[in-house]
This record gives structure tokens, sequence and C-alpha cells, in this order.
């Protein structure tokens, strides 16, 4: 017996992997039976077509790193695309490598988007470490974090100022 939800299926697998629940939604919003939805999910599933916890690993893996999401941030994501909450829990933990790789990009996508000297502000200290906890870190995290670069970046900024033929030089 021939469903169409099954081929449709196949043809939205056939662009990007899918969680579960997140095929079975989009085959919802193209007016397919329950039942039919039902019996392709499950066909899927059974031919190893559709694996969340793999899936979900990749997405923790490509999102924490090129996107500069924190562990909250991906957890919440992942429970948006219908991934059962204990998986989402446990996938989102990034540690070690992981965890600092994130960070750091998350640092450079929000240092980009700030004022010039924005270190040397309390305002604007405080709007990096409220952006890097938007992006899923703990306060604790984003508070070293930018603490951390505020250093560099004070550091750096005199060393530059520091520099012989400095027209700002005094000697």
């Amino acid at each position: 017996m021939k469903n169409p939800a099954y081929d449709k299926a196949l043809k939205l697998l056939a662009r990007r992997d899918h969680f579960r629940a997140e095929l079975a939604e989009k085959l919802r919003r193209k007016s397919f039976e329950q039942d039919d939805i039902d019996r392709a999910v499950e066909r899927l599933d059974t031919l190893g077509l559709l694996d969340d916890e793999a899936l979900a690993g990749r997405f923790v893996e490509f999102r924490s790193v090129d996107r500069g999401w924190g562990p909250h941030r991906l957890m919440m994501e992942l429970r948006r695309r219908g991934v059962d909450s204990n998986l989402a829990e446990r996938v989102s933990r990034i540690a070690g490598e992981l965890h600092d790789r994130a960070l750091e990009a998350a640092v450079r996508k929000v240092e980009v988007r700030a004022k010039r000297r924005w270190w040397r502000l309390p305002e604007g200290r405080a709007r990096l470490v409220k952006s890097l906890i938007a992006r899923g870190f703990t306060t604790d995290v984003a508070y070293r974090a930018v603490g951390r670069l505020a250093d560099e970046r004070e550091s750096s900024d005199h060393e530059i100022h520091d520099q012989l033929g400095d027209p700002g030089r005094l000697s």
C-alpha cells in the first residue's frame, strides 16, 4: 500500500536530516493523516533513517563551535525542535575543548558588534556579558570570559600607545 506521507518524508530527508518530531510536524503541515505520518516515521526509524541521538550530537557540535552557542541555548533549541528533554539536556552538556571552542566563537561574534574600546566602560562590559548569556552560557562563565578579554584588550591598547613614534606619547 502506497503511503504519500512516507514519500514526502523521504524527499525531506534527502535534503537534510530531521529530528523525528520535526519531520512529523512538517508532514502534519502538509495535511497528511496522522496514521500515515505515524507509519511513515516508524518505517523510517526501522530503516535507520531517523536517529535523534546522533543528529542531536552533530547539531550540538556544529552549533556550539560554528555559531558560538552555549549549553543552555543548545538545550532550548533542541527542545524547540521536538527532541526529548532528557536527550536534549544530556547532549547539550558541552565541556572541555568543545565548551572552550564554543565560548571562543561566541566571544568573537559578540565583540565584533561591540563599540570601540568597550572594555573601558562598565556598560560595554555588561553588554558583552549579556550577549554571552543570551547565547546560552552561564553568568559566571560570561563574566570570566569578558574579564579576560577586557584585560587582554587593555594591555594591548597600552602597548600600542607606548610604542616609540606614537604622536600621543610625551617622551
